[in-house]
């Protein structure tokens, strides 16, 4: 690891060591600003070009409108799902118990933010979002945010031993192979990112779609 890295790495320890357990792992987002409360009283949070509106004004905004917006930092299914196996590659180079005491909180909240109703485990992002071609609320399924939890479960499988860890991330196979819309393609098959009714909305979507791409699969 270079240095200058390294040295960003432990200060980032050092500073996440000295905040309260319980907020230490909630933080804010580019996308966030719809949970604003008191945009969410106002005649724009009904108006598509409003939503749309608010969140590139968040995002955008060369000063952070948050606190002043009400909107809270919160747990996010994905990034505690990168928590989780950063504490496990960090336990692996130094077997510091401290490291697993975080580790089963992180995992701890993680199955919390887990969505029922579906055929699997699955997750989404903790906040309503507006894009050019849909909007979608909180919690709705996504397999972007399900990819790093199950990455995040199966790190911690592999430390651990917990068998409950393996089967909640295997299900999530299940919830997409049998909830999330797919298309048979010469080579195989190519499945949505996110829930939406058709397909066909669903790519339409996913070519306006602002995030990092996504994959259950595991090196």
């Amino acid at each position: 690891m270079k240095t200058s890295v390294k040295t960003s790495f432990s200060a980032l320890i050092k500073y996440l060591e000295t905040q309260p357990i319980e907020n230490r792992y909630k933080g804010i987002d580019p996308f966030d600003g719809l949970n604003s409360r008191v945009f969410q009283k106002t005649f724009l949070s009904r108006s598509k070009i409003g939503r749309l509106f608010w969140v590139q004004l968040f995002k955008r905004s060369p000063l952070n409108l948050r606190p002043l917006m009400k909107v809270h930092p919160g747990y996010n299914a994905q990034a505690l799902g990168i928590f989780v196996s950063s504490y496990c590659n960090l336990y692996k180079i130094n077997k510091n118990e401290d490291y697993l005491i975080i580790i089963r909180f992180l995992l701890d909240k993680l199955v919390s933010l887990k969505i029922d109703g579906y055929s699997g485990a699955c997750w989404g992002y903790n906040f309503d979002w507006q894009a050019r071609a849909f909007y979608q609320p909180k919690s709705t399924p996504m397999i972007v945010p399900t990819a790093f939890c199950v990455n995040g479960l199966l790190d911690a499988y592999d430390l651990l031993k917990d068998p409950g860890l393996l089967s909640l991330a295997d299900s999530a196979s299940k919830f997409v192979l049998n909830d999330l819309n797919k298309i048979r393609e010469d080579d195989g098959y190519a499945f949505s990112r996110i829930l939406l009714r058709s397909f066909k909305t669903n790519f339409e979507a996913e070519s306006a779609m602002e995030s990092n791409p996504g994959s259950l699969s595991r090196s």
